[in-house]
């Protein structure tokens, strides 16, 4: 089975809410649209915390440093629509501020035509909708309190 690597930032404000991005993923089977945390597939010979850097920096606009180890690694298996695959995340934390600008101008052109939003989210709004992943954001938020 093929594999993905991915580097991922639960990106988390003064207010200890959780940025995340509104994608179309049409490579997977029926189309999923999801709110998801920032990030990417890792290049080869590039790091975790490399590609994680560089992401940031082509969906959100931001340069930042990535502090500390992933908080969260998974598995996930897709069903693609050329196969399944397995996509391996490491999740890092990363704090900016609420008011901190952001930019989609050096998102690829597949990022761009399949964005949908963007926003800060709240745990407890997260509890009241189904279309968010991965479903950890919740427990990551609430250590936090």
């Amino acid at each position: 089975m093929k594999e993905r690597k991915s580097a991922r930032a639960f990106v988390i404000n003064e207010k200890k809410q959780i940025l995340l991005q509104k994608f179309e993923f049409p490579q997977v089977k029926g189309n999923k649209v999801l709110w998801v945390t920032p990030g990417g597939r890792v290049k080869k010979y590039e790091s975790y915390k490399k590609a994680l850097k560089r992401e940031l920096l082509e969906e959100l606009g931001v340069q930042i440093r990535i502090k500390g180890r992933a908080v969260l690694v998974k598995d996930v298996l897709i069903d693609g629509k050329s196969g399944k695959f397995n996509s391996y995340e490491r999740y890092y934390i990363v704090k900016l501020r609420t008011d901190n600008e952001f930019s989609s101008i050096n998102m690829s052109d597949n990022e761009k035509d399949t964005f949908q939003g963007l926003k800060w989210w709240h745990s407890k709004e997260l509890e009241q909708i189904e279309d968010f992943a991965p479903k950890e954001i919740i427990g990551i938020l609430n250590s936090l309190q």
